[in-house]
């Protein structure tokens, strides 16, 4: 029988697209959601997906690809590591280009996400507001608003961890743990990571049951079983690549630790305004998850609870502080797992806490009397402070085709600075337009993060050894100059020697397969810009002078 559309749907469908509110003026102009003065990671999203785009075509390759990190390129689905967001994007961006597919396909992946949420409400409450109140948590998240502002389009993914923990609620059949671990393989494929916090949150779904009397303990822990060997087939091939090539995985003999992120347990009170988002769930949620544990089911409730107590703590960091006391946290643990040593970004341990939030807003919102009174008024202040803290969110333009893309000589393009990670992700962006190998990788002014083939490589050119030698010494090679500083940053690097270099040093290079270096002038070391007039000759600029290029030729 075909069920009803119903007011509670409608609600839930219109809540997931008000979600976007953050978004809305930069989307109605068909921009991206990300930081206008620079896309973060967007310029690298982009690229990326435009890899993936060229190697469904048959152009490019999702082994190996020389596009970035020449002439030794790199394993791509190593460095990439998760596409099932970019193999969506394909026909956005096919149909539409990369600027309004990009921002069409980012835009409906929030929207998914308050879908799922009421999905999820659903099962979990039945029909009524139930559904409403998990795709408020879900699609009201600044959580996700802070990784879409960043341009982080994969980490925005939630649906599939809410999908497999609606189909893991009832937990009284294999079925329903086979499609609990099928969702949980798809969130895992979509980012590495949000697997295993979707697992955490099925677990403790599935064990909180077995302290409930409705259905025998077997089928609960058989209904586990199912989701994990379902999750471990759909992962296991990336899993047995991974593991086959885990020494070529960028960054993971480096001792790195976690990123601190802005992250506050407490959330952010609607009256307080930041310049932008901070990594955090609105305090008000937590009263709603208390309400929840109230009468029954109280196990799956508890079990809600408890996890997302301890994701919020390992989001947090390593360790926080209490009375002057420093008291370690999940993350140290969970960083002595194989694979975990490259997670370097807590916060988005908030992921998986969202989602177990969002399922205790439908329990309490189920309720009948006070608990769903108390439950709408929680959700409501959550919504007050998710609009409140952020404000409108910026978007950026993805980068029209540089100048300098037309007069490119045949071969790879150097891109300088090579350790500004505000050029790099920008120029990243602009590859789109001329698809020409790279010498720069992808967060390249994390040095930790190079291959040691590649890293060989550099460090037998010598003009491109003389090149990183020169941003390295730059006292802000890799940052703006604080302005109270005394101006003495131009003068030390025009008054420094050029170094020598071996006669032919730039045919060495040509040989190799690079026609073109690109300078974004002001910010490359002078002693770079005046290295390559020595070598090269004046260069062609664009009018304002700020990007120059020299073309190279194996007979100089």
């Amino acid at each position: 029988m075909r069920q009803r559309l119903g007011w509670d749907r409608l609600l839930v469908v219109a809540v997931s697209i008000a979600g976007l509110w953050p978004f809305w003026p930069g989307l109605l102009r068909g921009e991206v959601p990300g930081q206008r003065e620079l896309p973060i990671d967007g310029g690298h999203g982009l690229y990326i997906y435009a890899l993936v785009g060229d190697a469904l075509s048959g152009t490019g390759s999702l082994l190996h690809t020389e596009a970035m990190w020449f002439p030794t390129g790199r394993p791509l689905l190593l460095t990439v590591q998760n596409i099932i967001d970019a193999v969506a994007a394909q026909p956005f961006l096919s149909l539409l280009g990369p600027q309004v597919g990009l921002a069409t396909f980012a835009a409906l992946l929030l929207v998914c996400n308050g879908l799922a949420g009421g999905w999820l409400g659903e099962r979990v409450g039945g029909r009524g507001w139930a559904g409403p109140a998990a795709a408020v948590v879900m699609s009201m998240s600044p959580y996700v608003w802070g990784e879409e502002q960043t341009g982080r389009i994969t980490q925005t993914l939630l649906a599939p961890m809410a999908v497999a923990l609606g189909y893991a609620w009832p937990a009284v059949d294999a079925r329903g743990g086979v499609r609990a671990g099928v969702w949980l393989g798809v969130a895992g494929l979509g980012y590495w990571f949000y697997g295993f916090f979707g697992a955490v949150v099925v677990a403790a779904v599935v064990f909180g049951g077995l302290f409930e009397p409705e259905a025998p303990r077997s089928q609960r822990l058989r209904a586990l079983g199912a989701a994990a060997l379902a999750s471990i087939a759909i992962a296991a091939p990336f899993a047995l690549l991974s593991a086959a090539s885990w020494g070529e995985m960028a960054g993971v003999g480096a001792d790195a630790a976690p990123i601190p992120n802005a992250t506050r347990l407490g959330g952010g009170f609607f009256w307080i305004q930041h310049p932008r988002i901070v990594a955090y769930i609105p305090q008000c949620l937590y009263a709603v998850g208390l309400v929840a544990c109230v009468g029954r089911p109280r196990g799956r409730a508890v079990g809600l609870a408890v996890v997302t107590l301890l994701l919020c703590l390992t989001a947090s960091g390593e360790a926080i502080r209490v009375a002057g006391l420093s008291i370690p946290t999940p993350l140290a643990l969970l960083r002595a797992l194989p694979g975990f040593e490259r997670f370097w970004w807590p916060h988005r341990a908030l992921a998986g806490a969202t989602v177990a939030l969002a399922a205790l807003a439908a329990v309490a919102s189920a309720r009948p009397g006070w608990v769903r009174y108390a439950a709408g008024v929680g959700l409501a202040l959550s919504v007050a402070q998710g609009v409140g803290v952020p404000g409108p969110l910026s978007t950026w333009r993805v980068p029209p085709r540089p100048q300098w893309a037309d007069s490119l000589a045949p071969g790879a393009v150097l891109l300088l600075p090579m350790l500004d990670p505000e050029v790099g992700k920008v120029r990243f962006a602009e590859w789109i337009h001329y698809r020409r190998p790279l010498v720069n990788g992808m967060s390249m002014w994390d040095e930790y993060l190079w291959p040691a083939e590649w890293r060989t490589w550099a460090e037998g050119q010598p003009l491109v050894k003389a090149l990183l030698d020169a941003e390295r010494a730059r006292p802000h090679g890799r940052k703006k100059p604080n302005p109270r500083d005394p101006p003495t940053v131009e003068l030390a690097e025009v008054s420094a020697p050029l170094p020598v270099l071996p006669e032919g040093a730039v045919a060495a290079l040509a040989q190799q397969g690079v026609g073109t270096i690109v300078a974004e002038v002001p910010r490359t070391p002078t002693a770079s810009v005046a290295l390559l007039r020595e070598l090269l000759g004046e260069p062609t600029c664009d009018g304002r002078g700020r990007t120059c290029w020299w073309g190279l030729s194996p007979s100089r």
